[in-house]
């Protein structure tokens, strides 16, 4: 049901007198889907998300906006977590929450507030009255549409991660409708309208390209993340309107991108960067997630680091390259009891590791038999701890390397295990750049992609050209294809070691 004219005043007008002690509940709608129902363990998963997070760049100014994806916590948490890191200690008690609205069409945004306070598992949030008022009395576009919010996650699986970082806030929610240009200049010129706080933040719910390859979905997402940080909310407009860019959240991204221009923003920085298919292995049709920072830097009136094809880096790349022998040989034995372990039960163990390998982690396991190989998979995002990276990857290089039937249980004794843990992927500027024998390369081109690792070239003694015409040729594309201006090719480093 849509508020408005006098309805909409009598029931500000009421919900200024009862205060909060009457406060309507909105109750979770994806508890137990999107995220834990259990108080507990979605507490665990909170924090063990936001305990995974380190190296962030520096913010060095006053945090105006932050931008965080919204899919189950299992996907996107670790890369929200970056964003939601920042405002530990932040002094920040009042958040703008801004999202897309998935399951109800309508005309303008919707406010739920005031008078509404917002429960999860980890208890309630109040509204902030005051700024949503002046929110809805700002413009007729700007309603009260209780069907919006009812079944809506954009803004409720953002609540945990707040309720852990901030000892105490309120929210103003708001939901966007049909991204109209329009509904987004009015948003972005009510939410300039709000006061200058430096205790408050716009948050922004969003995730991005969906269900395409992530050959495919890569680049149309650094494409639109570059638009960000060159904090070009005209460019960006323009690609999601012509299909180059895709977010479901685009357009409140873009009217947050306009107030917080005008709140003196100067800068924007990725965070991290990853896609679903970073956890599942599959990576024939994923959905991207980013966390971006833009704030108002002390240093700098301008943007001079952004570029039209920025790296992505991943949840927190790979924080700990240097592993102890004692370390490796944990690892080789979690490889194997882990692919052991899945025949007997189909089940994953679980094991008992030291802080570094809860780190997270990139790596490949390859598996060999008499010297030839008989699988190989590998995550190139560090988003799970590294022992569950190779545990993970042991049993797909295991069961699912689709040029391969399953190892059988007599193979075990026959197979050898390498581990190679891999930094994080740079795009490479210059040919010169490919060192053989150090660098690993990934080529993506169209729907096409293929990687090698770096001991490949060394094993089998490639030139430089040879490397990449092989990479070329993994990925199913012409040799030559590693030249073709379309082509964006990524190396990376790997700590290699095997039984």
């Amino acid at each position: 049901m849509r508020v408005s004219g006098i309805l909409l005043s009598m029931l500000l007008a009421i919900a200024a007198l009862s205060g909060s002690v009457n406060a309507e509940v909105r109750r979770p709608a994806v508890a137990g889907t999107f995220y834990p129902a259990d108080s507990a363990t979605l507490s665990e998963m909170v924090r063990g998300h936001l305990a995974q997070v380190h190296d962030l760049p520096e913010i060095d100014g006053h945090i105006l906006a932050l931008i965080v994806p919204h899919a189950g916590l299992v996907y996107s948490g670790a890369i929200a977590a970056c964003s939601f890191k920042l405002l530990e200690r932040s002094g920040v008690n009042r958040v703008v929450l801004c999202g897309p609205s998935h399951r109800h069409g309508f005309n303008g945004a919707s406010v739920y507030g005031p008078g509404i306070r917002w429960r999860t598992p980890l208890g309630t949030v109040e509204c902030d009255d005051t700024w949503c008022r002046k929110l809805l009395g700002y413009d007729n576009a700007i309603d009260i549409v209780r069907e919006a919010h009812a079944a809506e996650h954009s803004l409720e699986v953002q609540l945990p991660y707040l309720q852990t970082v901030l000892p105490a806030f309120k929210i103003v929610p708001i939901v966007f409708g049909y991204p109209e240009e329009k509904t987004i200049e009015t948003l972005a010129a009510a939410l300039s309208s709000l006061p200058d706080d430096p205790n408050s933040v716009m948050i922004v719910s969003t995730d991005w390209q969906h269900y395409k390859p992530a050959s495919v979905g890569r680049p149309m997402d650094s494409l639109g993340i570059a638009c960000i940080e060159d904090l070009d909310a005209e460019r960006l407009l323009k690609h999601l309107a012509d299909g180059r860019v895709e977010m479901c959240g685009g357009a409140p991204a873009v009217a947050v991108m306009k107030a917080a221009l005008t709140k003196g923003a100067n800068r924007a920085k990725l965070l991290c960067y990853g896609d679903s298919g970073d956890l599942t292995g599959d990576k024939s049709a994923v959905v991207g997630y980013a966390a971006i920072a833009i704030y108002r830097s002390v240093n700098s009136e301008s943007n001079p680091d952004s570029t039209d094809a920025p790296e992505l880096k991943t949840a927190n790349s790979t924080p700990n390259f240097d592993l102890s022998d004692a370390d490796k040989k944990q690892l080789l034995r979690i490889a194997r009891e882990s692919i052991s372990t899945y025949l007997k039960t189909r089940d994953v163990p679980e094991f008992d590791v030291p802080e570094n390998l809860r780190q997270p982690g990139a790596a490949f396991v390859t598996l060999e038999k008499r010297g030839r190989l008989r699988g190989c998979i590998g995550h190139t995002m560090a988003i799970d701890p590294l022992y569950k990276t190779v545990a993970t990857c042991a049993i797909q290089a295991a069961f699912a390397d689709r040029r391969f039937h399953p190892v059988q249980a007599e193979e075990l004794p026959q197979l050898h295990i390498e581990i190679s843990v891999l930094t994080p992927l740079v795009e490479v500027r210059s040919l010169d750049e490919i060192e053989v024998g150090r660098h690993g390369l990934m080529i993506v081109m169209g729907n096409s992609r293929g990687l090698l690792l770096p001991q490949v070239a060394t094993d089998y003694g490639w030139s430089r050209t040879q490397f990449l015409q092989q990479t070329c040729q993994k990925a199913g594309l012409p040799t030559d294809a590693y030249q073709s201006p379309e082509a964006t090719i990524y190396k990376y480093e790997a700590l290699i070691f095997g039984e």
